[in-house]
C-alpha cells in the first residue's frame, strides 16, 4: 500500500464510540452524523460504515476508533488496521484520510498510517495468486502531511521486514540467504556489514554456534552489521545481539508436534535487532551501535552434538550440552563474547526466541526483561512503553546461579531442575546462563517467545509474526541519544 497526495473517489472519516464525534473534515461532518443515528451504527474499534455519495460530495468511509480515552497511540494503530480491513471488504482501492489537525495532531496521524500500513502486510511465499483477495492500493493525504507519512513508512517497512523473515520457510531463508539478505537490507542505509562463514568462525573460537550448527547442510554464518551516527567518538554505545535459528528441530532432543513445524520463527530476535539498526540507520541516529547475529539451523544427523557434549565457547568457558533444545543460548554466548570482546560496548542487549516457558507466564502480551543493571532495566521498560510493545521485569540473582551449574564443565546449558520438574529449561535458566558471558557488561536478555508472533489479532499485526522488538530497541536507542537512558 502506497501513501500519496492524489484526488481519490473515497474519503474516510473516524468516529469515537462516547461522544459519538465525527472526526473529519467539516464539510463531511453533518452527512456522516446523519447517516450514524439513522444507522444507529456505534463506533466501537472493528465497526465501519460505508455511506454512498452523490454528485456533490464523495462516497464516506466511517472507521469506528473506540473508547475515547483510552491509549491514543494503540487506538490509532488499531483504527489504520480496522481501515485497511474495510477497504478489502468494500473493495475500496483509495481513500483520503482527514488531516493532521482534523485527527488531533501529528502523533494520531502517525499512528493510523503506521496501523495501516503494518495491517496492510502479506507475505508473499510462492502461491500461483501471491495475495490472494482485494488489495488496496493508496491512502491519500494531505501534501502538508507527507512527513508524517514518511515517518511511517519508514518505521512501518522496517517492522514489516522484520516480519516476512520470520515468516519465511526454513527451506526458503538459510542461514546463508538469510545473511544475504541482511546485508543487501542494511548496507542501502550506510551501515557497514560483514559476514563471517564456517571457516572464519572454526579460526576464531565460536565453539558454541558451531556445535548447534554442525549437523545442517546450510552452514552457520555471523553477521557483523555496525552504523556510526558519532564517528567522532571511538566508543561504542550498544550492541544488539539476536538469536538467528533460521530452524529449530531440536536437535538430537526433537521437538514434537505441533510446535516443531513453528520453528522457522526461532530467529525472530535475529529480525528485531536487525530491524533496529535499520531503523536507527534511517533516520541518522547520533549513536554508535553494532548488531552481532550468530545464524544457524539446528538439525540432526550423525555430526549432531549429542546430550553429554562438552564444547568450548569463544569466551573460553567450557559448555556441558544437557540438552541439544537448549541451542539458542549457545549461539547468543557467542555473539554477546564477540560483542564484547572487539566492540567493548558501553550496553548489550540481547534478544531471542529462547523460552517457551516465558510464554507460560507472561504469554503474548509482555516480553520477559532480566537486566544485570536496574538503569538498563527502566529503560528498556520506558521504551517499550513508548514502542507499545511492554516488558516484564524478570527476577535475576546470584541464588539463582544452581540452575546452570555443572558438574563437568564451567557451565550448564540446561542445569538444575527442581523436584516439579522446573529450571534447566526455564526463562529464568536461559538468562542465569548467558549472563555468564556478559563478563560484567551492562547487560539485558530479552526472551520474545511468546511475542514474536500472535496467535490473534492485535492492533500492529493479524495472526502470525509481529515484529516485536524492532522499534523497541530504536526508541531505546533515542532515548540513549538524549541521555534517557543511562
Amino acid at each position: 500500500m502506497m501513501v500519496s497526495h492524489e484526488t481519490p473517489s473515497t474519503t474516510a472519516l473516524f468516529a469515537a464510540r462516547g461522544s459519538g464525534e465525527i472526526i473529519g473534515a467539516d464539510p463531511q461532518r453533518p452527512r456522516a452524523s446523519a447517516a450514524i443515528r439513522s444507522a444507529d451504527f456505534a463506533p466501537d474499534q472493528g465497526r465501519w460504515l460505508d455511506i454512498v455519495g452523490d454528485d456533490a460530495l464523495p462516497r464516506l468511509l466511517v472507521v469506528g476508533t473506540g473508547a475515547e480515552g483510552t491509549d491514543t497511540t494503540e487506538r490509532w494503530l488499531a483504527a489504520g488496521g480496522h481501515l485497511v480491513d474495510a477497504m478489502r471488504t468494500l473493495r475500496i482501492a483509495s481513500v483520503r484520510l482527514p488531516g493532521c489537525d482534523d485527527l488531533g495532531g501529528p502523533d494520531a496521524l502517525q499512528s493510523l498510517l503506521t496501523g495501516a500500513l503494518l495491517h496492510s502486510y502479506r507475505l508473499e511465499q510462492g502461491r500461483s495468486d501471491a495475495v490472494p483477495g482485494f488489495q488496496p492500493e493508496r491512502l491519500v493525504i494531505n501534501s502538508a502531511d507527507m512527513v508524517h507519512a514518511e515517518e511511517a513508512q519508514r518505521v512501518s517497512e522496517a517492522i514489516n521486514r522484520a516480519r516476512a523473515w520470520v515468516e519465511q520457510p526454513a527451506n526458503l531463508l538459510t542461514p546463508a540467504v538469510f545473511a544475504d539478505e541482511a546485508a543487501s537490507a542494511l548496507e542501502r542505509h550506510g551501515v557497514s556489514v560483514r559476514v563471517l562463514g564456517p571457516a572464519e568462525l572454526e579460526e576464531l573460537g565460536t565453539g558454541a554456534l558451531l556445535a548447534v550448527g554442525r549437523s545442517s547442510e546450510h552452514e552457520p554464518r555471523m553477521v557483523i552489521a555496525e552504523w556510526r551516527g558519532d564517528p567522532a567518538r571511538e566508543g561504542w554505545d550498544a550492541a544488539f545481539v539476536g538469536k538467528g535459528l533460521t530452524f529449530d528441530a531440536g536437535g538430537l532432543n526433537i521437538k514434537t508436534r505441533p510446535i516443531i513445524e513453528k520453528m522457522k520463527f526461532d530467529m525472530g530476535g535475529a529480525a528485531s535487532v536487525l530491524g533496529a539498526i535499520e531503523l536507527a540507520a534511517s533516520r541518522k541516529a547520533r549513536t554508535n551501535i553494532v548488531v552481532i547475529v550468530p545464524m544457524a539451523e539446528n538439525v540432526i544427523d550423525g555430526r549432531s552434538a549429542r546430550p553429554g557434549d562438552v564444547v568450548r565457547s569463544l569466551a573460553g568457558l567450557t559448555v556441558e550440552i544437557v540438552n541439544t533444545d537448549a541451542e539458542g543460548r549457545l549461539v547468543l554466548a557467542d555473539g554477546i563474547t564477540y560483542a564484547i570482546e572487539n566492540y567493548a560496548p558501553a550496553y548489550v542487549v540481547d534478544i531471542a526466541t529462547l523460552t517457551g516457558m516465558i510464554a507460560g507466564v507472561l504469554h503474548e502480551e509482555f516480553a520477559g526483561l532480566y537486566a544485570s543493571d536496574a538503569g538498563l532495566a527502566n529503560a528498556l521498560m520506558r521504551a517499550g512503553e513508548v514502542a507499545g510493545e511492554p516488558l516484564w521485569r524478570m527476577p535475576l540473582s546470584a541464588s539463582q546461579d544452581y540452575l546452570v551449574d555443572s558438574a563437568v564443565a564451567d557451565v550448564s546449558n540446561f542445569g538444575a531442575v527442581g523436584f516439579l520438574g522446573v529450571g534447566g529449561g526455564s526463562s529464568t535458566a536461559g538468562a542465569k546462563f548467558l549472563e555468564r558471558f556478559a563478563h560484567g557488561t551492562k547487560w539485558a536478555h530479552i526472551d520474545i517467545a511468546g511475542t514474536a508472533w500472535a496467535t490473534r489479532r492485535t492492533a500492529r499485526s493479524g495472526p502470525g509474526a509481529t515484529g516485536f522488538g524492532v522499534f523497541l530497541l530504536d526508541r531505546w536507542l533515542a532515548g540513549l541519544e538524549s541521555g534517557l537512558g543511562d
